[in-house]
C-alpha cells in the first residue's frame, strides 16, 4: 500500500524575466455585438469587489508523454504576469491545478475545428479552462473561440497570449476590430464603434508592424471620417493589441466593459470562486481540484460524513486565508493519492505561492523507489485501441481493471505472471467503451498502480 503523500505549499519566488516570445496573432474570431454600450458602462458601473476567477490549465504533450508544451516554471512565470496585469482592475485568479492531454496532433498540429474534442476531455465547470499547445497553430498563437468564452488555447512560443486570451474570456475586442465599424480617431463614434471602449485610442489592423523603434508608433495611415482626414495614434501597451512586444495595460473603460460582461454572461459567474467551501461526507475517486477565496474546511462536519480519497484521487485545495482538515478526517489512499493545500492571498499578493499544483487525470504513479514501478498508456486519449506498459521491478501475479468515474468497474483483464523482471505490454481493443475518463488501476501483490485514461468520441 503507498503511503499518503501530504504536500504543504510555502512559497514561490517573484517570477522570472519574460523571454522575448515569438510574434503570432490572435486567432479569436470577430466578435458578436455585445448587449450593452461601453457608454453605460463608463457611466453606471461602480467599483466592484474583487472578481477571482478558478482557472485550470491543460499542458498538451505527445501521444508517448512526452514534449510537453510548457514546463511548470514556465507555466507560473506567465499565469503570474497574466495575473499581475488584471489584479489593478479587481479581476483576479485562484490557480486550482493543471494536469497533461497526451495527443500529438492537438499539441504540435492543432486545429482549432478540434476544440470540442479537446474540451470534452478534462472541462470543468467551475474554472476557466486553459490549453497550453507546444506550437502555433493555424497561424495564431491563440484563440479563445468565442467572445466571453470560458476556455481558450495559448501556444508556448506565443506565451504572452496568457493575458491577451484572457481579455477575450472576459469580453474585450481587439483594439483595431471592426465589427461594429471602424473607429474615429476623434472618438465621435467610440461607444459603438471599433472596440466600444472610449479611452482605448482607435487603432487599426497591422499598426504594429509600423513600430519604428520601440513602442512608438511611426505608421502614416489614415481615416476618413465626419467630414475629414484623420491619423492615427494606436494603443501601442495596450494588451488587446498586437503590439505585443509592448503590452503593459488594461484600460478603465476595458476593465468597465469585463465588468459587465461578467455580470451578464451566467457561465463566467459560475467560473467565480466562491468566498468558502465546505467537503464533507464525499468520496473522492478522481480530481478534487477547489478554491476558496477566504477558507476551506474538510471533513465529518456535523456530523455529515467522512472524506475519503480512493483510486488514486488527487487533490488540490487553494484558499485565500485558510484550510482547515477537520478531526478526525480519513483518506485512504489506495493508490497515488496526494493532497496539496496552499494559502493564495489573491487580489493582495500572488496568484499562488508554490509550484504549480496538479490534479493530473492520468497521473504518473508514487511508488516505492526500491520498486521504480511504472505504468503508462497511450494513445491518451484514445480511439478504440489502448496500449498498457508497467514495468513492477518484480515478476509478481497482478489484475488490470478499468473503472468509470462513478467507481463501477467496466472491464477486467488478469494477467499471468509478468514473465521478465515483472514487465506487462499488452493492447486493448475498446471498440464498444462508451466515450468518457476512466480510471486504469494495476492491482499486484505489492500494491496498486492507477493512471487515468480518456476514450474520445
Amino acid at each position: 500500500m503507498k503511503a499518503l503523500s501530504w504536500l504543504f505549499a510555502l512559497w514561490m519566488g517573484a517570477a522570472a524575466a519574460q523571454a522575448q516570445p515569438t510574434p503570432a496573432p490572435c486567432g479569436t474570431p470577430t466578435p458578436a455585438q455585445p448587449p450593452f454600450s461601453e457608454e453605460t458602462a463608463l457611466n453606471k458601473m461602480a467599483a466592484p469587489p474583487p472578481y477571482v476567477f478558478s482557472i485550470f490549465v491543460h499542458i498538451l504533450r505527445n501521444d508517448d508523454g512526452s514534449n510537453a508544451a510548457m514546463s511548470d516554471a514556465v507555466l507560473a512565470d506567465n499565469l503570474q504576469r497574466m495575473a499581475d496585469f488584471y489584479r489593478p482592475h479587481n479581476i483576479c485568479f485562484t490557480f486550482v491545478g493543471r494536469d497533461f492531454i497526451d495527443n500529438t496532433g492537438w499539441n504540435t498540429n492543432y486545429m482549432t475545428s478540434q476544440i470540442g474534442a479537446m474540451h470534452a476531455v478534462n472541462p470543468h465547470n467551475d474554472a476557466i479552462d486553459i490549453y497550453v499547445h507546444r506550437d502555433n497553430f493555424q497561424g495564431s498563437g491563440g484563440n479563445s473561440y468565442s467572445i466571453p468564452s470560458v476556455f481558450c488555447s495559448v501556444a508556448a512560443p506565443s506565451s504572452f497570449n496568457f493575458e491577451h486570451e484572457m481579455g477575450h474570456c472576459l469580453g474585450l475586442w481587439h483594439t483595431f476590430e471592426t465589427a461594429a465599424g471602424a473607429e474615429c480617431p476623434d472618438g465621435s463614434n467610440c461607444a459603438s464603434a471599433g472596440d466600444q471602449v472610449c479611452d482605448t485610442p482607435a487603432d487599426y489592423s497591422g499598426s504594429q508592424s509600423n513600430s519604428g523603434a520601440g513602442c512608438t508608433h511611426t505608421g502614416t495611415q489614415t481615416i476618413n471620417c465626419n467630414g475629414g482626414t484623420f491619423g492615427y495614434d494606436p494603443p501601442t501597451r495596450n494588451i488587446m493589441s498586437y503590439w505585443w512586444f509592448c503590452y503593459s495595460e488594461f484600460t478603465a473603460g476595458q476593465a468597465a466593459r469585463m465588468y459587465n460582461t461578467i455580470n451578464a454572461t451566467a457561465a463566467l459567474q459560475n467560473r467565480l470562486t466562491p468566498q468558502d467551501r465546505v467537503i464533507s461526507n464525499a468520496t473522492l475517486l478522481g480530481e478534487i481540484a477547489v478554491g476558496a477565496q477566504n477558507s476551506i474546511r474538510i471533513g465529518n462536519i456535523g456530523g455529515a460524513g467522512d472524506v475519503l480519497m480512493t483510486a488514486g484521487a488527487q487533490g488540490i485545495c487553494n484558499a485565500g486565508r485558510f484550510v482547515r482538515v477537520e478531526p478526525g478526517t480519513r483518506i485512504a489512499p489506495t493508490g497515488a493519492n496526494s493532497v496539496l493545500l496552499t494559502i493564495n492571498d489573491l487580489c493582495e499578493g500572488l496568484l499562488f505561492k508554490a509550484p504549480p499544483p496538479t490534479a493530473d487525470r492520468h497521473p504518473q504513479p508514487t511508488t516505492p523507489a526500491a520498486l521504480s514501478e511504472t505504468l503508462e498508456a497511450f494513445p491518451n486519449p484514445f480511439n478504440s485501441r489502448l496500449r498498457v506498459r508497467a514495468d513492477l521491478g518484480q515478476a509478481t501475479p497482478a489484475a488490470l481493471r478499468l473503472f468509470d468515474m462513478s467507481g463501477r468497474l467496466v472491464r477486467e483483464w488478469p494477467c499471468p505472471t509478468p514473465a521478465v523482471q515483472g514487465r506487462l505490454d499488452e493492447t486493448f481493443d475498446l471498440p464498444d467503451l462508451p466515450a468518457g475518463v476512466y480510471l486504469l488501476q494495476l492491482q499486484h501483490s505489492g500494491g496498486r498502480l492507477a493512471r487515468r485514461v480518456v476514450k474520445a468520441e
